[in-house]
């Protein structure tokens, strides 16, 4: 639709609608530029592997410790 023919059809419309119309057009703006915005921002949130390297301690063997976990818990199992 060109601008020409929108101005005519908004010409027609009664003056208590263009209130209506340019909070209308102000959403369409709005959601253009928050587009936009998230083209042009990198992507901060992905996960990064390896950021808590080095910040805590842990076993060699994964399953170091196991006996004293079933011995806590052998009136469970």
């Amino acid at each position: 639709m060109s601008y020409e023919r929108l101005v005519q059809q908004l010409k027609t419309l009664p003056e208590e609608y263009l209130e209506e119309v340019a909070k209308y057009v102000q959403l369409l703006q709005y959601k253009l530029m928050m587009i936009n915005a998230q083209k042009e921002k990198p992507k901060t949130n992905e996960i990064k592997i390896g950021l808590a390297e080095g910040m805590f301690k842990y076993p060699e063997d994964i399953h170091a410790g196991d006996d004293v976990v079933a011995e806590e818990f052998e009136d469970y199992l």
